[in-house]
């Protein structure tokens, strides 16, 4: 089985992927107002073709081995996902007209807080908790997961084992 590194996540490394916005500490956003309530606007945007309201849901999931058994793309749509309680391994490969090539993925240590959007056609996954369970903000126009989600098993031989 092959094996690939998590490392950790940056503007650059993130970029042939999508876009990644530190939410939940703000850096070089520009805040609006002062203490005890400043408003950090445009962040980070996604870019959804979709003319469907955008929709918000949470994805659970549990401490697990950290291996790729599976991808998948939307054609239309970027997502958006968002670690709400703790660091996660998130998987990422470029887009490509559907053709899994498990090759070319990549893992990234995602901190809790920082929001990362997939471009439209780029393969991904559930993420991987570092802790024991932890959730995530999903971000989809509305019913992707129906008409927009293209999702391959890989092989058994095309397994890939993420390491920290």
């Amino acid at each position: 089985m092959k094996t690939i590194k998590a490392i950790p996540v940056t503007q650059e490394n993130w970029a042939p992927y999508g876009y990644l916005a530190d939410i939940a500490s703000p850096k070089r956003a520009y805040g609006m107002g002062s203490f005890p309530c400043t408003f950090y606007r445009d962040m980070v945007l996604a870019p959804m073709a979709s003319p469907s309201p955008i929709a918000f849901g949470s994805l659970k999931v549990g401490k697990r081995d950290m291996v790729i058994k599976d991808v998948e793309y939307h054609t239309a749509a970027s997502e958006v996902m968002m670690p709400f309680d703790g660091d996660m391994v998130m998987y990422v490969g470029p887009a490509n007209g559907g053709e899994p090539e498990p090759d070319k993925l990549e893992a990234f240590i995602i901190p809790k807080g920082t929001m990362v959007i997939f471009r439209a056609g780029a393969w991904h996954g559930a993420p991987f908790p570092l802790e024991d369970n932890g959730t995530v903000l999903i971000c989809l126009p509305e019913r992707t997961y129906l008409n927009d989600t293209n999702k391959i098993l890989l092989n058994e031989k095309d397994y890939i084992r993420i390491e920290l």
